[in-house]
């Protein structure tokens, strides 16, 4: 197929000519290609990478016993959370870069063979440390396609339709999210076992690959510089640089208090290590030091309203992933529910999220004034984690889930908002650096969300319940609390039994005032907004 050339106005390449001004002189707007049948293949086959991206995302959450009983090694359990991420927000800057210079479509095939290889290494990992590596290299290759998808579908679509089917992508990011989960309770208890629930990460990739090689067009941005040229202007310190800060303080969010303590020489080192490596980082990119072409569009940060939508994207995704992480913490332990029933139960709850994500890409066009969407969506937010902090071990299951539908319904409003709002304001040669600001936003309050949340739930109730049952181990305590399984408080006397639970949902009520502070935070930043409707017809 034809290979479409992307030009940016005479003198500006195409990630410094992004200003939220746009320049006068944009270049022609993007012409669909394909339509029919043939468009609904590439819409499925390349929104469908995300779906497995985000299915990993939450895979793990139900059959981490399963994998420990497999494979031994409880104390590397905490690696297993720690892997996936690190694999996506210490390279999502590395390929909205990549992404900015070379053909998008051979990159995004080459980010879905990387995700594939790393589902097929942890699939047949037969010790932790392969299933360890394997999350990490599925972690590259699946942010590689999600940024992959996002810059694809913009630059194939209008801006009049570019919402709805950016939305397209929340929708599957969401619905990969609520059933990984099931998907993954599922495999666990049968006979299939846990490693088939990143098996058919392999059998869905490889159907969609063919509609990826031969109907998805080619995109390459326009540059006056030869490939090898490309190359060489790219920014390896920032890449390194970034590396290290992320993993780093993935490290610290993780091990912190659970695996060493806080004040230990190895959290001290990280502490250090880490800040050292952010500063430097931020240092690097400002003054563009040892490169011409910054991994971070730094340039965006100079308008607050991108950073408003960098705050959006940020809380957003972090509100959605803490819920679905934590609910079903709450069935398994409170209501003592199985891995998958605890899953049905959270998708039930979360398919607000779809639905919200899909309304709000749809009816954006008819109700541009996109201020009044973010302050909607984070009041949902407020309410429903609001109410979710106030749970008890007695508080019926109906009501924690009118709760949840509450939170996950402003969840899903907001949740690919951000990127259809940034890219029409900024214009379309800024796309790609939109992409990569708002994704390592999204990544980045991920990461910090979950983490905080994690330390926050396991810390908080292994102190508690050691209070309370000092002669229970300790290690066992922490490890059900990691996710290890809810065998051991399930297996206590009626009377302790009771104690522990109170304080695991009170623990979890504790993790939602996370939820609570984030979704306040954007929704002071989307009172700043501008009052404005957007421009749909700007080319």
């Amino acid at each position: 197929m034809e290979e479409n050339k992307e030009t940016a106005p005479k003198g500006h390449s195409a990630e410094s000519s992004l200003a939220v001004e746009p320049l006068t002189e944009e270049p022609p707007a993007p012409t669909r290609q394909l339509s029919g049948f043939l468009w609904v293949l590439v819409i499925v086959s390349t929104v469908s990478s995300v779906f497995l991206f985000s299915l990993d995302n939450t895979i793990m959450a139900n059959i981490r016993p399963s994998i420990v009983n497999s494979l031994g090694h409880i104390e590397l359990l905490p690696w297993i959370s720690v892997a996936y991420p690190m694999g996506q927000v210490g390279t999502s800057l590395l390929w909205g870069s990549l992404y900015r210079q070379f053909n998008n479509k051979w990159l995004f095939c080459s980010a879905m063979l990387v995700f594939e290889v790393g589902s097929a290494v942890i699939g047949s990992a037969q010790n932790m440390n392969s299933l360890i590596v394997g999350r990490v290299i599925a972690g590259i290759g699946g942010v590689g396609a999600y940024v992959g998808t996002t810059n694809i579908i913009s630059a194939m679509t209008v801006p009049v339709e570019r919402a709805r089917y950016l939305s397209y992508i929340g929708m599957a990011w969401s619905l990969g999210t609520l059933l990984g989960p099931i998907i993954g309770g599922a495999f666990s208890d049968s006979s299939a076992t846990w490693r088939w629930a990143f098996y058919i990460n392999i059998c869905l990739g490889g159907a969609a690959a063919p509609a990826c090689l031969f109907l998805v067009p080619s995109f390459t941005p326009d540059s006056p510089y030869t490939i090898t040229q490309r190359i060489k202007r790219f920014d390896y310190l920032g890449s390194l640089l970034v590396m290290g800060a992320v993993a780093c303080l993935i490290m610290v969010l993780s091990f912190g208090g659970a695996v060493w303590a806080w004040d230990s020489g190895k959290m001290i080192t990280l502490y250090v290590v880490g800040a050292v490596l952010w500063i430097a980082f931020a240092i690097q990119q400002t003054w563009s030091i040892l490169t011409v072409e910054r991994i971070f569009p730094a340039e965006l940060v100079a308008s607050w309203e991108m950073c408003i939508f960098f705050t959006h994207q940020a809380t957003g995704f972090g509100n959605i992933l803490v819920t679905i992480w934590t609910l079903p913490l709450l069935f398994q332990f409170i209501y003592d529910d199985s891995t998958l029933r605890s899953g049905c139960f959270v998708l039930a709850v979360a398919i607000a999220a779809v639905f919200a994500a899909g309304a709000g890409g749809a009816l954006l066009p008819k109700f541009p004034v996109y201020m009044l969407w973010f302050v909607i969506a984070n009041a949902f937010m407020i309410l429903g984690s609001s109410l979710l902090t106030t749970i008890t071990s007695t508080t019926p299951r109906s009501v924690v889930c009118g709760y949840g539908v509450l939170h996950l319904f402003g969840g899903g409003i907001v949740v690919q908002l951000p990127f259809a709002v940034a890219q029409i304001k900024a214009g379309r040669s800024a796309t790609r650096s939109v992409t990569a600001f708002l994704v390592f936003s999204q990544n980045l309050g991920s990461l910090l969300s979950i983490g905080i949340a994690t330390s926050i739930f396991v810390n908080e109730s292994t102190a508690r319940i050691a209070q309370i049952l000092p002669n229970l181990p300790r290690a066992a305590v922490q490890a059900s609390m990691a996710g290890a399984g809810a065998s051991v408080v399930q297996s206590l006397p009626e009377g302790d039994k009771a104690k522990v639970l109170g304080i695991v949902a009170k623990t979890i009520g504790q993790v939602f005032f996370l939820n609570v502070a984030s979704a306040a935070l954007a929704f002071v930043t989307a009172l700043a907004m501008k009052r404005e409707r957007l421009d749909f017809t700007k080319k």
